[in-house]
């Protein structure tokens, strides 16, 4: 595993795993950590928040046309079936608020940090608002940008 970290665990950010289903920027990238969390090459968490911010990204897309509501219902149902594990957030909130007042990021953001703090891996993100905010902290080392994905990822 060439993970920074050494942990099985690895950490996707709501913008990251949307990316498994829409087409965007660093699709292909996004579409390498679900293939990683699909073969147990690591396991892959997210905050259990992720599940209404995704839902609110596809809902978003919905009300401008962009999607279909069955669309939303497919793309809902395959994150549901995707080997995507939920951690709780309510035992973090203490680090998560540290973390969100050493940063100055929103306290959603902090959540991924926390989780990826607690479980000693980095969340992936395309976030780069999220990694301006914990650069300098002594949480700059669990943020990594969805496009460098490659270097915590295990080779194949």
């Amino acid at each position: 595993m060439s993970d920074q970290s050494g942990s099985s665990y690895l950490v996707v950010d709501t913008n990251v795993a949307i990316k498994w289903y829409l087409t965007e920027e660093l699709e292909d990238e996004a579409l390498s950590v679900l293939e990683v969390g699909e073969r147990g090459d690591l396991m892959l968490l997210a905050p259990d928040s992720v599940e209404p911010e995704f839902w609110n990204v596809l809902w978003q897309r919905h009300r401008r046309g962009e999607l279909s509501l069955d669309e939303v219902w497919e793309y809902w149902d395959a994150l549901e079936e995707s080997p995507l594990l939920m951690g709780e957030v309510l035992p973090l909130m203490t680090l998560v608020t540290r973390i969100a007042a050493d940063s100055g990021c929103i306290i959603y953001d902090a959540l991924f940090v926390a989780l990826a703090e607690f479980e000693d891996t980095v969340v992936v993100t395309a976030d780069q608002k999220l990694l301006d905010a914990i650069e300098g902290t002594s949480y700059a080392k669990r943020g990594v940008h969805l496009r460098d994905v490659t270097h915590v990822l295990p080779r194949l």
